[in-house]
């Protein structure tokens, strides 16, 4: 979708960081900037937000420099930063990147930038930030551990911030204190008889229990959960606890039950062909599981699926090369971007290669690498 072109409004917010940035781009002084303009005292309190300059200074300033606004919020990029301000972390392309920074988006990219690691503080642009901006610079803040979180729920005491900590903890393997801060998110529900706010923290416990083999614990907060679920005929929660529970019940090797759940799923996906994948192989169902790793395939491709059709297509594979670099590949994969349990899992497979080929060295090197920073 084109960008549409228009022209800076002198009381934009933005403004102020939009000046700057065009001049920083072009290499310039504020003293060429103000020449024959205004005092360069003065557009320095127009960088820092301090005055709004009058309409005619503020035209000249921007055609000077170049500067047009790009009308960012009529792009697709602002329907994708709403996943942004969900409390989540998104990857957006240079291309859209740049296009914000010329835009009313200009605030959202810098949020950007710090999230990737291209900034490392914002504090010039702190106070021009709205209340949903604000919010997200403190998020990301905690998730690089340059805020604690006491100092997060002194500013957010709500629901909503209890489950980003608990996320953000469990993303950073402190499973223990996830579980307290879903708790305490349980609690708080509880008291506002939210069924839905219930549902997600009872949901998020099950989880964690589950990454814990906390397997009893795990599969009583499921039975809470989905009494809550079957009470507002959320078909989408339940589909969701049958998955998950049978994940966590395949990971502690409870294949039967894991099988019970996962079958109980109303909803197709890679992800469930591929949990019942496994746990057909190991009840050494073969072609069953061939049937069902083949389908997550056509599904959507994934080294972790590729590396279950090599294993049964291949019996001597805990000998060869391909099937051990297959593994690392997953490892890698999975530490970059899964949650703990989904590392270990793949672990055991790493640790049976290495056994059969009598690696023990490689063996210890790899759980004192992974197991004591994960």
């Amino acid at each position: 979708m084109k960008e549409i072109q228009t022209e800076i409004q002198y009381d934009s917010p933005y403004l102020p960081i939009l000046l700057r940035q065009a001049r920083e781009a072009k290499g310039w002084s504020q003293e060429s900037v103000a020449h024959g303009l205004c005092a360069v005292s003065y557009l320095s309190k127009i960088e820092n937000g301090r005055i709004v300059p009058a309409p005619d200074l503020a035209h000249a300033l921007a055609r000077r420099l170049d500067l047009m606004l790009e009308d960012g919020a009529r792009t697709k990029i602002a329907e994708k930063l709403d996943t942004f301000y969900d409390h989540k972390i998104v990857a957006f392309s240079s291309e859209e990147i740049a296009s914000m920074e010329r835009s009313t988006l200009v605030l959202d990219a810098k949020l950007v930038l710090y999230q990737d690691g291209e900034l490392k503080d914002l504090r010039y642009y702190e106070r021009f930030f709205d209340a949903r901006q604000r919010r997200k610079y403190d998020e990301l803040r905690f998730w690089k551990g340059h805020m604690s979180c006491q100092q997060f729920l002194e500013r957010y005491a709500d629901f909503e911030a209890y489950t980003f900590l608990a996320e953000t903890c469990y993303r950073h393997h402190d499973l223990f204190a996830s579980l307290d801060l879903w708790h305490k998110g349980l609690e708080m529900a509880q008291k506002a008889m939210n069924v839905d706010q219930m549902l997600e923290a009872l949901s998020g416990e099950v989880v964690t229990r589950g990454i814990l083999y906390d397997v009893e614990g795990m599969l009583e907060v499921a039975g809470q959960a989905r009494r809550l679920a079957l009470q507002i005929g959320s078909d989408k929660a339940l589909d969701w606890l049958c998955y998950n529970v049978g994940a966590s019940l395949l990971e502690a090797d409870r294949i039967d039950e894991a099988l019970d759940h996962l079958l109980a799923c109303r909803s197709e996906s890679d992800l469930l062909h591929h949990k019942l994948a496994l746990c057909c192989e190991k009840q050494g169902k073969i072609d069953r599981a061939q049937e069902h790793i083949e389908r997550a395939r056509q599904l959507d491709s994934s080294i972790f699926y590729e590396v279950v059709v090599y294993r049964l297509t291949h019996p001597d594979h805990l000998r060869e090369d391909v099937y051990k670099k297959m593994l690392e590949d997953c490892l890698q994969e999975a530490q970059d971007h899964y949650h703990r349990g989904f590392f270990l899992f793949h672990l055991r497979y790493m640790l049976d290669v290495l056994e059969a080929r009598h690696e023990y060295k490689e063996a210890y090197g790899l759980l004192k690498r992974y197991f004591f920073t994960i």
